[in-house]
C-alpha cells in the first residue's frame, strides 16, 4: 500500500485526495456542503485511535513518515527549523498525540470521553445537556509555530467538527502532510472525511472569503492585523475564536540569586529559541529593583549568558524590513545611553542585544535575539502592567520556591496567563489551557434537553 510519505502531494488536500489549485479552488466554492453529506457524527474513539498509531510514526526516526515532516520542518527555504528543534517539535507532537493524554483532556474540558452522550443536567430535573460539534470550523494557522495548525485540527476532531485548516503561503507542507497520516491512520475514514488542508496567502481575499462564508467558528493563530484581516470575512453568527497576538516576558524576582549563571543561562535559551517568534518568547525582563546599577549590572550578567549560549541557535534569516527594525530599535537605545536612560550591549555581528533601560513600560522587542531589560519593583507589577493584561501572555519567573505563587499571583492580577520556569517558557503540557481558555470547549456547544427520558440516550 502506498503511504503519504510515498505519494505525490500537493498543497491542496481534500478529504484524502491530493488536488491541483484549480480543483480546490472549484471545491471550496462548495464548501459549505461537506458537512451536511456526512452520514452521522464522529465517534471519538476513532480520533484517539488515529492519533494514537500517528504517535507511533513519529518516534520512528528512520520511517518514511518521520522523514519527510522531518524534512518539512527543516526545509531552508519555508519552515527552516534547526535540526533540534525540528526533533522537538516532532517529539513534543508525538506527546501531545499520546491517548491517554487526549482522554484526560476530553473529561477535563468536555466532561468525559463521551462528551456528546446527554447528561443530566444540574438543578433541572428531568432535562439533559450535552457538548456538540461547533460544525464547520476553519484554522487560520500560524507560520511561527510549526505544529499548531496540527494540534488545533486534532483537537477540532475531539470535539467533533469538520476541520479546514489554512497554512500561510509560503510554509512547507508539514500541517498538509501530517493530517493525511494521521487520517491514514483511521481505517474507518471518519477522520479524513472532516479534514480539509489548503495553503494559500491571506492576500488572496477571494479564496479567504470563501473559506470563511460557511464557517460556524473561525480560529485565527496570529497577530491583530492576521485577527482583522479574517474577521471582516466572517458570516453572521460565527464564532471568532482568536489565538494570540501575545507578549511574553521573564521577571528576576528580589528572592531569587541575583546574577545566578544557571538560571540566565536557561532565560538566553528561551530568549534564542526560534528566533523570539513564539508568543511564548520572554521580549523583556524585569528585574525586581529600582536602582539602575542593579538593573544594569544584571543586564550585564544577562549578555555574557546570551554570549556563552548563542552558539548553540542557529542564526534565522531576516528579511529586510526585521533587520531594519533591529537596527532602528538598537541605534535608538544607543543614543539614549547619552541621556542616562538606556545602556547597550550586544553580541559579534548584532547576533544579539540586550537594550537595558530605566523606563518600566512594557516595550515590545524587535525579536532574533534583542531583549529589553527594565526595572519592576514587585509593589508595581499590577500597576505598571495591567494596562497591557489583553496582550500579555507568559511570565518565566525567578523566585525562591517559597515566593513563587505570591510573584504569581501579581502577574495573574495584572493579566498575564502563564507562569514558567526560566528554561521552559517555550514548553508546554498537552491539554494546556491556550491563552486562558479551554480549546475543546471553544470548539464546542453546550446544548440541552428537557423532555422525559432525556439523560438515557446515547447523544448519536
Amino acid at each position: 500500500m502506498t503511504t503519504v510519505a510515498q505519494t505525490l502531494t500537493t498543497p491542496y488536500y481534500w478529504q484524502g485526495e491530493w488536488v491541483d489549485e484549480e480543483e480546490a479552488g472549484r471545491r471550496l466554492d462548495r464548501l459549505g456542503s461537506v458537512l451536511p453529506a456526512l452520514p452521522g457524527p464522529l465517534d471519538v474513539e476513532h480520533v484517539l485511535g488515529a492519533c494514537e498509531k500517528f504517535a507511533g510514526t513519529l518516534t520512528d526516526r528512520d520511517g518514511a513518515e518521520y522523514r519527510r515532516l522531518f524534512a518539512d520542518l527543516t526545509d531552508p527555504a519555508t519552515t527552516a527549523l534547526p535540526v533540534a528543534d525540528a526533533e522537538a517539535a516532532l517529539a513534543g507532537l508525538a506527546a501531545a498525540l499520546d491517548r491517554g493524554l487526549l482522554a484526560a483532556q476530553l473529561t477535563a474540558e468536555l466532561g468525559g470521553t463521551a462528551p456528546h452522550r446527554p447528561a443530566p443536567a444540574a438543578f433541572a430535573g428531568g432535562a439533559a445537556e450535552l457538548w456538540q460539534p461547533i460544525g464547520t470550523l476553519v484554522h487560520i494557522a500560524p507560520r511561527n509555530v510549526a505544529v499548531a495548525g496540527v494540534l488545533s485540527a486534532v483537537e477540532g476532531l475531539l470535539a467533533g467538527n469538520v476541520n479546514v485548516v489554512k497554512t500561510s503561503g509560503g510554509e512547507s507542507l508539514f500541517t498538509q502532510h501530517a493530517l493525511a497520516m494521521l487520517a491514514a491512520a483511521d481505517p474507518s475514514g471518519q477522520v479524513r472525511d472532516r479534514l480539509v488542508v489548503l495553503r494559500f496567502s491571506s492576500r488572496d481575499t477571494e479564496w479567504l472569503r470563501q473559506l470563511c462564508r460557511p464557517a460556524d467558528a473561525v480560529a485565527v493563530w496570529g497577530t491583530e492585523e492576521a485577527v482583522e484581516g479574517v474577521a471582516r470575512f466572517l458570516p453572521s453568527g460565527c464564532r471568532l475564536v482568536e489565538w494570540g497576538p501575545k507578549i511574553s516576558l521573564a521577571y528576576l524576582d528580589r528572592t531569587g540569586e541575583r546574577r545566578d549563571g544557571r538560571a540566565l543561562r536557561a532565560l538566553a535559551r528561551d530568549i534564542l529559541r526560534n528566533g523570539q517568534r513564539t508568543c511564548t518568547s520572554p521580549q523583556v525582563v524585569y528585574v525586581d529593583t529600582d536602582d539602575a546599577e542593579v538593573l544594569f549590572t544584571e543586564a550585564r550578567a544577562l549578555a555574557d549568558a546570551l554570549a556563552a549560549e548563542a552558539d548553540a541557535f542557529p542564526e534565522l534569516p531576516r528579511e529586510t524590513a526585521e533587520q531594519a527594525e533591529v537596527t532602528n530599535v538598537v541605534t535608538v537605545a544607543r543614543l539614549e545611553e547619552h541621556l542616562g536612560l538606556t545602556r547597550t550591549f550586544s553580541g559579534p555581528g548584532g547576533r544579539w542585544h540586550v537594550l537595558a533601560d530605566k523606563r518600566p513600560g512594557l516595550t515590545a522587542s524587535p525579536l532574533f535575539g534583542t531583549v529589553w531589560v527594565k526595572p519592576l519593583p514587585r509593589e508595581d507589577i499590577v500597576r505598571v502592567l495591567h494596562p497591557m493584561r489583553r496582550y500579555l501572555q507568559t511570565v518565566g519567573l525567578h523566585t525562591a520556591p517559597d515566593h513563587a505563587v505570591p510573584v504569581a499571583t501579581e502577574f495573574f492580577r495584572a493579566g498575564a496567563l502563564r507562569i514558567a520556569a526560566l528554561g521552559s517558557m517555550l514548553d508546554s503540557y498537552p491539554g494546556e489551557p491556550h491563552d486562558g481558555q479551554l480549546a475543546l470547549q471553544r470548539y464546542s456547544r453546550r446544548v440541552s434537553i428537557a423532555m422525559a427520558g432525556a439523560a438515557g440516550g446515547d447523544g448519536r
